[in-house]
């Protein structure tokens, strides 16, 4: 019964032809690799488990090569078992990441590719091998969040090339009669010629192909969760402002380029400054938005307050996520739609959770969260680098037209009406002046849009503008004096002249979309990107978002953005890398040129693309009919016979086949030459002669061009089956 069973065993696994090709081993070897490297690179495991994957690579590798003729029963007995063990870990760790399965399939294809590299004897293995690369390094890019993916990227795609051109040039070793070397060009050189080629096309199509929503995936990344944090005091901690006072100063805060000002429970209009060009977050994101930290309600004429954290903040408590939110005194809104946005965080940031307004499930990686009436959510923990957390916010789906119908829909709230309308004693000249810009608009969305057109073609955007008295007004130094400034500025100024006019609005502040990285679909958001724009209340539709900076779209506009064909921002990051590498007066010309060339080619496609995808298929229908459509007015003959070399190769051939005809063995129409040779040789017993003759006429009939050493091979070969095998 036990020899039987092995014996089933050994049936079950006993595998095909060998492969002995080292290079091509190699080559596999190499390209697992740095898939491998590129999974952990982006955190699918830590180095001593990426180690120990690449260790068990290469060993498997080396061992599998030496075995390779072995049966293995033992080994293929420990791999089954080994597998079971991995299967059972994978899902007893998909249990507990149910928000984001990427990293569990990562983990599961590493160990799978360790065990495999032991059992690697034939050509379909090592095959294999490769398309688990290529599942893996897909992975890995799933998990990259920025350019550096190329690093890994450009030579995965060399050695995977490499790797499918030795394993080809192996299987046609194993399957031919005759191996004869080529005598065009190198094997190497249409090698690397073809990898010149196939990149550009690639790149190519990446731009050209449309983004639609359809393949966007909603996986929903957290980081690993702390539950142990129940209670935390409900304040604003900025990282670069936590040695000042928590009350309004007297004097101007200094400036931290690091940190953004406004992201404390007071702002400071008085604050001057340019911030880092750093990166502090990346944002997944399937629409444009501003990424939104808090909001200010009272204005103290040279800054803002949030006058919320004078109050007990309401909070947010969950065994499991989401942390589904709420705020106090919160009205009911409507025309909203889910946006699903993941935070990847590259910067110290204060402990407010970013999110496009308004913030509605929250994947954070706590148990407990606080929040208040302006829509602020306060975390227990400080934004560090490496913090992942997903938010599923509800923004407004508001057409202008029904908010220009504002009175038909109700009206404000009384104790919300003298909350955002509160101004300190100032000059009724901005009161004169919002009048004199909404004059004539009769509805509420008009004459906040005028107030908001009014400013941006009026004052410039200027971050060097001159300090204002430390009791000054900001609003009156703006408008009046300065008459140029930064966001602040100009959002304070919007706010407060909709406020003269009975109009509630408050100043919001958070982060610009930041710039669109096509190769990872990521918002990059620099420290530059921090910002400040105004949020006006409507019944029923509750706060719209509206952004009075020159060069800045209004937040509810940005939905609108066609990014179908987004891909084209590749060119522009591809100028960007250029740009950084060249000195500083060649890089503003670099960029320059190369976003200009996006910008038109981007733009061309955007408005003709319907008729390219026309001309492309007419093309290519085209090409098809003239590949295939019958060919007249040409005698029937031997294929490829063009004169020369050539055509003595098929008198040759022609010379074999009708002596092998007169000895009974005839060529079938569908038969091949090399077919035809075998069987000659099986039914005349010519001892591979007839079968050698044919592959040598393959030889010549495709090669570039046959050289007298391949026909003086073929002749020699026809003669001695003419004379029966006898050379």
């Amino acid at each position: 019964m036990f020899e039987r069973a092995v014996e089933s065993y050994r049936a079950m696994n006993r595998g095909g032809t060998p492969e002995d090709s080292k290079s091509f081993r190699v080559a596999v070897a190499v390209t697992v690799l740095i898939s491998v490297f590129a999974a952990v690179r982006f955190g699918a495991v830590g180095w001593p488990a990426g180690i120990a994957v690449m260790t068990g690579v290469v060993a498997g590798s080396y061992l599998s090569y030496r075995w390779r003729r072995k049966d293995n029963l033992l080994l293929k007995l420990v791999l089954s078992v080994l597998l079971l063990v991995v299967f059972a870990l994978f899902w007893t760790e998909l249990g507990g990441s149910i928000h984001d399965l990427r990293y569990p399939l990562v983990r599961l294809f590493l160990w799978l590719q360790v065990l495999h590299s032991f059992d690697l004897p034939t050509r379909r293995d090592l095959d294999f091998s490769l398309v688990s690369a290529a599942i893996l390094i897909a992975f890995a890019g799933s998990l990259s969040t920025s350019s550096d993916f190329l690093l890994v990227l450009v030579p995965f795609f060399g050695s995977g090339l490499v790797a499918l051109y030795l394993g080809h040039r192996s299987g046609l070793k194993a399957g031919a009669d005759v191996v004869a070397s080529g005598t065009g060009r190198s094997p190497v050189w249409r090698l690397v010629l073809t990898g010149f080629v196939l990149v550009p096309l690639v790149l190519g199509f990446f731009m050209v192909l449309p983004r639609l929503p359809g393949f966007n995936s909603y996986y929903l990344p957290v980081s690993d969760s702390d539950s142990a944090r129940r209670d935390f005091t409900a304040i604003i901690r900025n990282p670069g402002y936590e040695d000042y006072p928590d009350e309004f100063p007297d004097r101007p805060l200094p400036y931290n380029p690091n940190a953004y000002f406004g992201f404390n429970k007071f702002m400071d209009l008085r604050v001057r400054g340019i911030p880092a060009d750093v990166t502090v977050m990346k944002v997944r994101s399937d629409m444009p938005a501003y990424w939104r930290s808090t909001a200010f309600d009272r204005f103290l004429g040279n800054g803002w307050e949030n006058t919320e954290s004078r109050r007990d903040m309401e909070e947010i408590y969950s065994d499991s996520l989401p942390l589904t939110l709420s705020y106090p005194d919160e009205i009911g809104r409507y025309r909203t739609r889910e946006l699903v946005q993941t935070f990847f965080i590259e910067g110290e940031l204060p402990n407010t959770m970013f999110a496009a307004y308004i913030a509605r499930d929250a994947f954070f990686p706590t148990r407990v969260l606080k929040t208040d009436s302006l829509m602020t959510v306060l975390t227990p923990l400080q934004l560090d680098p490496g913090l992942i957390y997903t938010v599923v916010s509800e923004v407004s789906d508001v057409e202008p037209e029904v908010l220009r119908e504002g009175r038909a829909w109700g009206s404000v709230p009384p104790e919300l009406l003298a909350r955002y309308t509160q101004l300190p004693g100032m000059s009724p000249a901005v009161k004169d002046l919002a009048l004199q810009v909404t004059a004539g608009r009769t509805s509420q969305y008009d004459q906040v849009v005028a107030i908001s057109d009014y400013l941006k073609q009026t004052y410039p955007y200027d971050l060097d503008t001159p300090k204002q008295g430390d009791a000054q007004n900001t609003v009156e130094f703006f408008l009046f004096e300065a008459k140029k400034g930064y966001c602040e500025h100009f959002a304070t100024a919007m706010a407060v002249m909709c406020r003269s006019i009975g109009i509630p609005a408050r100043v919001a502040v958070g982060f610009d979309t930041g710039e669109y990285n096509s190769l990872t679909g990521y918002y990059e958001v620099s420290g530059r990107d921090a910002h400040a724009w105004v949020e006006v209340y409507f019944p029923v539709f509750g706060w719209i978002e509206f952004d009075p900076t020159p060069g800045w779209s209004d937040p509810s506009e940005l939905k609108e953005t066609n990014s179908t064909w987004s891909g084209f921002a590749l060119l522009r990051n591809i100028g960007k890398a250029i740009a950084d590498a060249l000195p500083a007066g060649w890089a503003r010309a670099a960029w320059s040129g190369v976003k200009t060339a996006a910008d038109g080619v981007a733009g061309f496609v955007t408005r003709f693309w319907p008729w390219l995808v026309g001309i492309t298929l007419a093309a290519a229908a085209l090409a098809l009919l003239r590949r295939y459509r019958p060919r007249r007015g040409r005698a029937p003959g031997p294929a490829g016979g063009d004169g020369g070399p050539r055509e003595t190769a098929f008198e040759m051939f022609a010379r074999m086949a009708a002596a092998l005809e007169r000895r009974g063995v005839a060529r079938r129409p569908a038969q091949t030459p090399v077919e035809y040779g075998h069987e000659a040789d099986r039914r005349l017993g010519l001892a591979g002669i007839a079968g050698m003759a044919a592959a040598l006429f393959d030889r010549a009939r495709f090669a570039k061009e046959p050289t007298a050493e391949d026909l003086a091979a073929l002749g020699r070969a026809v003669d001695a089956v003419i004379n029966g095998g006898h050379v």
